[in-house]
């Protein structure tokens, strides 16, 4: 099979631009904006705050497809803040601003769980249906994204079902965390810390206790 050629305007694997990222006067702004690793972490720590608060309000007025519509928007905002910032490479950051495919979430997710969460991740563990069968967290995320029929009849579903409603504060939990996170690494950036370092700060945030100790105990003989 012959070797697709690359696209001499672009470095990532399959992208089928036909001039450079940076040729379009709206991407030398974008590049300009979140080239600096510290605004890349502010800014998305801001769109998180913003959906979670909102997605609060949507909760406490009884808005449950609202909240559910925007569940896969803080995760693909969080992780997209930490590819940029530890994964992609400088030559790669115009074609992930510009937005152009390849691009998606899926593959951004698996590169920051394998570098980042060193794979803990969970999004695409499979777990079993109440119905039967299986699905993973990141089917979940873009069913709700899509707005989908499935959307709409578990929305109506759990409307009806207010015990289905009581991982929801857990849910919002969740994503002040990531605020938590974000806000961590801008003031390592702003304080000057290389992104090594702030790396391995990330990495320990979301380290789970059990891996804390299996670190830590003595080394046991059989």
């Amino acid at each position: 099979m012959a070797k697709k050629k690359a696209n001499p305007h672009c470095p990532v694997p399959g992208c089928q631009t036909k001039r450079p990222h940076l040729a379009d006067p709206i991407m030398q702004g974008i590049h300009r904006e979140f080239s600096d690793p510290k605004k890349i972490a502010m800014w998305f720590k801001v769109g998180i705050a913003e959906l979670r608060a909102s997605m609060q309000r949507d909760l406490e007025e009884g808005r449950i497809f609202a909240y559910l519509a925007r569940w896969r928007q803080p995760e693909e905002i969080y992780c997209r803040a930490l590819y940029a910032l530890f994964i992609a490479k400088p030559e790669e950051l115009p074609h992930l601003f510009s937005g152009e495919m390849p691009n998606g979430f899926r593959g951004i997710y698996r590169a920051v769980n394998k570098t980042v969460f060193e794979g803990r991740g969970i999004l695409e563990t499979p777990q079993p249906g109440l119905s039967g069968g299986e699905f993973t967290t990141m089917d979940m995320l873009n069913t709700s994204a899509h707005a989908s029929f499935p959307l709409f009849i578990t929305a109506i579903g759990i409307a009806r079902n207010p015990a289905c409603q009581t991982g929801f504060p857990k849910h919002i939990e969740h994503l002040q965390k990531y605020c938590n996170y974000l806000n961590y690494m801008e003031g390592m950036f702003n304080a000057g810390k290389p992104k090594e370092h702030v790396l391995q700060g990330v990495r320990n945030l979301h380290k789970p206790a059990s891996a804390w100790k299996q670190e830590t105990a003595p080394n046991q003989k059989p």
